[in-house]
């Protein structure tokens, strides 16, 4: 299966990142969490022109989404050192290939379709498999509270699942 029926393949290259750690979802975007703090120390953050430089993801299965632990990230400029971003910790985020489609976070039905369209586009590729980080995939939003959004009602949530290389690939099949 080649074509990629609404969907994108992209590839991302490692980059240094803050990182929340492990925290729940309140802990991340409620009162004093970890956004708050990012809000704050923009100037520490990679500019970017339309794509988000940040990512979240859950650590653990599909089925417990939004509950437990999650990890948010946002890409950082080459001269922050570890003292800048105390509490949190700089990592390095390996980078890889991810299918990505947009689905609307505001409707459930929308973003449960949005994946299982890209996990059947995977499982129908002759070229990829499913890949190994972050096993949940990962999320992000191009346009927090933007007027795109605003103006259609929705809340477009990028979703990014990871890609790798079938091993019955040869380099002559690509």
């Amino acid at each position: 299966m080649s074509k990629l029926q609404n969907m994108r393949g992209i590839e991302i290259r490692k980059f240094r990142a803050v990182s929340s750690g492990l925290k729940t979802l309140d802990e991340l975007f409620g009162k004093d969490g970890f956004s708050e703090w990012l809000e704050s120390h923009r100037h520490l953050v990679q500019a970017h022109i339309y794509e988000p430089a940040d990512f979240l993801w859950h650590e653990g299965d599909k089925e417990t989404w939004g509950c437990g632990q999650n990890v948010l990230i946002s890409a950082i400029k080459d001269d922050v050192t570890q003292a800048d971003v105390v509490p949190y910790e700089i990592i390095e985020f390996p980078g890889g290939m991810f299918l990505v489609a947009t689905g609307d976070e505001n409707n459930e039905d929308d973003l449960n379709d949005t994946v299982n369209e890209m996990m059947n586009w995977i499982k129908n590729s002759d070229v990829f498999e499913y890949g190994d980080f972050p096993k949940s995939g990962m999320c992000n939003m191009p346009n927090p509270g933007g007027a795109f959004d605003q103006a259609l009602g929705v809340a477009q949530q990028q979703i990014y699942l990871p890609l790798k290389l079938r091993s019955n690939i040869r380099k002559s099949d690509k």
